[in-house]
């Protein structure tokens, strides 16, 4: 008898951590592709031709066959197409649904392409060992290259190399408990970026040294072939953002300076309801929040200006009432000499920049106030990963998993978690305001959107069936359609004002809604549908291109 996991076959699910492969696999083979039908798991189309498509393709004129062609793009016949599965090689389902989810990044993909030929080249030319770090990248595009998408269908491959180089840089992946998707993807990040860095300046030096020329000239000219071989080196990180935090003091309304860091993805709280989309996860994200806890640096600088003036004035009194005694009188003198230079130090402070640092002066300890903190997307990375953190913490120091459905749509414009290049230091107000409305619908806010880099399509989702501290990952993946799209002149939306159904036209070429969805689950694949993915709701994963 065949059970469900969370909505999913118990044969493609697979057992908890990934184990079990082999009678996952007979259970697998006892399924029919009429029941898989009826789950709603596998696409209407497994290939073939649609002749209502295809028979009066070309013929008709005017705007109304003009939209009917372009709804019709990408519906001639598919070819069938396969993916590769990876085995389990021990509660390794987590690594194989992150790397099923990063080989569906074609940006991706090249950048780490670019990264293992710069090692390569920096091995040749310097005549050094590769490093644990660059024999893990170097496996990841193996790995990667084995993922693409097949024409004929073949065996699931072993991901057995790059584990092994895996263990040898942190032990964590040698226990046989099941471990964290985003600690891996994490991970794997920071690897590429590391040696991003190490191996381009390595790159660097050895060609600057060899070629013998001008230093001015290596790094200045934008046309001699030194300056072209070492910014080929340095790769774009595509998985890099930056964001924008903000701390104001709701009592002074002082706003210290805006910090601005990188991230890979970013940690998204998953609210504690049944359900839930993708937009209230990022306002959660961007939300003002209420602190209690801070300390002001304004406030501790006005409060001790006070008691300066306060000690200033009782010093004064003092020595007009000081008689008799001259060292005294030198002492009091000497005194409020020293505040009023302190007192002429905060001042100056307060007016220019009271994060300064005020050497010598011992500072006031203000008890801490009502202060407000933000943080929103300064700039927008080519691809945008979003981890929903499902963990809830109970008071009785137990963990459980947040089981909340997450909806997600095959577009997602982030313009209203952007900074929008007008900075508001108001405690009680954003950052930045959003430009314009974020309804996909609005008669310009696709374009916009596209314009200030913040529309991003849905390419792979890393979902997890479980438990908080067990349970299986799989992803899901896209895959281009093959049919090269027409190109929509975005000049045309802007002179006359679009319908609903225009709009909904426009947006299903930009969620490229023609291409083709599959669940993999370790070495098991099947294709489904886009509705199938938008109504998975376990997702732990999201990983987007920007349009």
């Amino acid at each position: 008898m065949l059970s469900n996991v969370g909505g999913y076959p118990a044969a493609l699910v697979g057992g908890g951590g990934g184990g079990g492969a082999r009678s996952n696999l007979l259970i697998a083979a006892s399924v029919s592709v009429a029941s898989l039908l009826a789950l709603g798991l596998v696409a209407v189309s497994l290939g073939g031709s649609d002749e209502s498509n295809t028979k009066d393709k070309g013929k008709g004129k005017g705007k109304g066959n003009k939209a009917n062609s372009k709804s019709k793009r990408g519906k001639g016949r598919k070819q069938r197409i396969f993916m590769r599965g990876l085995y389990n090689l021990g509660n390794t389902c987590f690594l194989n649904s992150t790397l099923q989810a990063l080989s569906s990044l074609e940006t991706f993909n090249k950048y780490v392409s670019n990264c293992a030929e710069s090692i390569q080249e920096n091995t040749r030319l310097n005549g050094e060992n590769i490093s644990i770090d660059g024999a893990i990248i170097l496996q990841l595009k193996e790995v990667l290259e084995q993922l693409k998408p097949q024409k004929t269908n073949v065996s699931a491959y072993s991901p057995s190399a790059l584990i092994n180089c895996l263990s040898k840089r942190g032990r964590w992946l040698l226990t046989r408990n099941e471990q964290d998707a985003q600690e891996l993807f994490q991970l794997v990040s920071s690897i590429l970026q590391t040696m991003r860095r190490e191996v381009s300046a390595s790159l660097f030096n050895s060609q600057f040294l060899t070629q013998n020329a001008p230093l001015e000239n290596s790094i200045i000219s934008t046309t001699s072939s030194s300056t072209t071989t070492v910014s080929s080196t340095q790769p774009y990180n595509p998985l890099q953002g930056m964001a924008a935090s903000r701390i104001a003091c709701v009592k002074c309304g002082y706003t210290a300076a805006i910090r601005h860091f990188t991230f890979d993805n970013l940690s998204l709280s998953v609210p504690r309801k049944q359900a839930t989309t993708i937009e209230e996860c990022l306002s959660v994200y961007t939300v003002i929040d209420k602190l209690t806890d801070f300390k002001c640096r304004y406030c501790a600088v006005e409060t001790t200006l006070d008691r300066t003036k306060r000690e200033l004035v009782q010093l004064t009194a003092d020595l007009e009432a000081a008689q008799g005694s001259q060292k005294r009188i030198r002492k009091l003198r000497a005194a409020i000499e020293k505040l009023s230079e302190q007192q002429k130090t905060l001042e100056n402070a307060l007016a220019t920049n009271p994060e300064a640092g005020l050497e010598g002066i011992s500072m006031a300890d203000p008890p801490p106030g009502m202060s407000t903190k933000q943080t929103m997307i300064a700039r927008t990375p080519k691809i945008l990963v979003l981890h929903l953190s499902r963990s809830i913490f109970l008071s009785s120091g137990d963990v459980i998993k947040n089981s909340s459905r997450v909806q997600v749509q095959p577009l997602l414009d982030i313009s209203p978690f952007t900074t929008n290049g007008h900075i508001n230091t108001s405690a009680s107000k954003p950052i930045s305001a959003p430009a314009y409305s974020a309804s996909l619908f609005n008669d310009s806010a696709l374009d916009a959107a596209r314009l200030n880099n913040c529309l991003y399509r849905l390419n792979a989702i890393v979902i997890h069936v479980g438990g908080h501290d067990s349970g299986h990952y799989s992803a899901y993946r896209r895959v281009p359609c093959s049919v090269e799209s027409e190109q929509i002149d975005s000049d045309s939306t802007a002179t006359t004002r679009a319908t609903a159904e225009d709009f909904s036209e426009k947006q299903k070429y930009l969620a490229d809604e023609e291409s083709r969805w599959f669940m993999i689950s370790d070495i098991r694949s099947i294709e489904v549908s886009l509705q199938t993915v938008m109504n998975s709701g376990d997702s732990y994963l999201l990983f987007y291109e920007r349009i």
